[in-house]
């Protein structure tokens, strides 16, 4: 057998033996992803109901979206405040990350340490051990604006005793409290961030300093541009982390439906909320690469 056939017979095998592998990835695929998403928008145009042994649809078209869009105000308005929330968490989370990722990449003692307490946030959020003490023993959220419950810090109360005009105290307990929990939440964003500084070959700094630029410098036509990619990263991964929370009332208000058997209702709120959505992350991802990528590049 020539080289040529037992070659073209190794590369047949190998095909075979990739091919082997993806399959299952495209069957999990069809049947966890493509079909359920396929009957949730289906069911955006039905009225579901649930049969023992048997889920009935009746189609009535347009109607839900109708409905939420024209009929319900409350759906409404929290589209408006769960996309105002966005625009307002998102420069501080980004900005807070890398701050943070800056000070981190410093060479300094215990700076392994610091970067441990910076990420702990990620994992005592998450874990079952802080899961089972919220039911229990901690009354969230830690920072309240006094509408949710008490917390261990009341903002509210605090700005109060400071004889804050009222017109400003809603605004200012608004800004402090959601503040606060937000920077308790850049954990991930920091380390992709800090990930994406190590990367910045330390000669361009060197260069920089021969030339005679200061650290302001240094930053904002090193650093920045050549965080360009990992940025672009981290604001779809906040824009995505922001729409989807449990707090936002439109995801909330979706999952009660469910909860209740209304799959029609519910995938109605959460398949307009996913346009908007995508249309909102559309705009700003091509601003960023008009803006931002071509004049960095």
């Amino acid at each position: 057998m020539s080289k040529r056939n037992k070659s073209k017979g190794l590369e047949a095998t190998r095909n075979r033996a990739g091919y082997t592998f993806l399959i299952h990835w495209f069957v999990g695929l069809i049947l966890f992803f493509v079909i359920p998403i396929a009957k949730s928008i289906w069911y955006c145009f039905n009225d579901v109901i649930i049969q023992p042994g048997n889920i009935q649809t009746n189609f009535v078209g347009l109607e839900h979206i109708k409905e939420y869009l024209t009929k319900d105000p409350t759906y409404v308005d929290n589209l408006r405040d769960s996309v105002a929330m966005m625009f307002y968490s998102l420069p501080i989370v980004i900005s807070v990350s890398l701050i943070l990722a800056v000070l981190l990449n410093q060479d300094f003692k215990g700076k392994t340490f610091f970067r441990s307490i910076c990420f702990l946030p990620v994992i005592l959020v998450n874990s079952a051990v802080m899961n089972q003490l919220n039911g229990e023993y901690i009354q969230l959220p830690l920072f309240t604006t006094g509408e949710e419950g008490v917390g261990i810090i009341d903002y509210e109360q605090i700005i109060m005793s400071l004889n804050v005009p009222s017109q400003l105290s809603p605004i200012l307990t608004f800004l402090l409290s959601n503040t606060i929990n937000l920077i308790w939440s850049c954990g991930i964003q920091t380390i992709l961030f800090l990930a994406g500084l190590q990367s910045i070959s330390p000669s361009f700094y060197e260069v920089s300093k021969i030339e005679g630029a200061n650290k302001w410098e240094e930053f904002w036509f090193i650093t920045i541009p050549s965080l360009r990619n990992i940025l672009l990263l981290v604001i779809i991964f906040t824009m995505i982390e922001l729409f989807t929370d449990m707090k936002n009332k439109v995801v909330a208000n979706a999952y009660g439906e469910m909860i209740s058997q209304r799959y029609g209702e519910s995938s109605t709120m959460l398949w307009i909320y996913f346009a908007i959505v995508m249309v909102i992350m559309g705009i700003v991802l091509f601003l960023y690469n008009r803006l931002c990528m071509k004049k960095w590049e």
